[in-house]
């Protein structure tokens, strides 16, 4: 499948948040726009979206944190359109994001909902099984993000990624994206 990546500037970002993000996750998960677009000016975040390179059509959208100082970036948000579900589309778009950051980053971190705390046990495990199938492994470190657990997981981009900076990486993260007094007691690392 041949998808084409191409960032987008604060205004396509909001478009697409207000048309996709907002339908695709549910409120609670939803960062607000001004945050996202602080980190944007800031050069922490990089939203990118893929395109069906015979139509142009947007076919899947994904946002990263990206760190100064940090091997690894986070996807923070990935979807697919849902009319691309289930053809191979999110597999090809992992794939060119893992190809995108090859040279620049080690891996991106992705953390899914652990299915034994998750409202929905076995989405949940669906969801980590698409990851495992398109090449992300298990890390040993875990977490809980304002009371919900996580599996943190790593597809590599090109290099290998030891999970120590995994670990390292998604605690710098959350140490400068999540102001305190929020942070402390609402971002707790296990494992790694």
């Amino acid at each position: 499948m041949n998808l084409q990546l191409l960032p987008l500037d604060a205004a396509q970002t909001k478009d697409v948040y207000d048309r996709w993000m907002t339908k695709d996750f549910p409120p609670e998960e939803l960062k607000p726009y001004d945050g996202m677009a602080r980190m944007m000016a800031k050069g922490w975040y990089e939203p990118l979206v893929l395109l069906d390179g015979t139509t142009g059509a947007l076919a899947a959208y994904a946002f990263q944190t990206v760190m100064p100082g940090c091997r690894c970036a986070l996807l923070d948000y990935f979807a697919v359109l849902p009319d691309r579900r289930g053809h191979g589309t999110g597999t090809a778009a992992l794939k060119a994001l893992a190809d995108h950051y090859a040279g620049q980053r080690d891996a991106l971190i992705i953390e899914c909902e652990h299915p034994a705390e998750a409202p929905d046990p076995a989405a949940a495990r669906r969801r980590i099984g698409f990851y495992l199938r398109a090449g992300a492994r298990v890390t040993a470190m875990e977490s809980r993000l304002f009371g919900v657990r996580y599996l943190v997981l790593a597809l590599p981009c090109g290099g290998p990624v030891t999970d120590e900076q995994v670990n390292a990486d998604l605690r710098r993260i959350y140490k400068l994206t999540v102001p305190e007094p929020y942070y402390r007691g609402n971002v707790i690392f296990y494992g790694g």
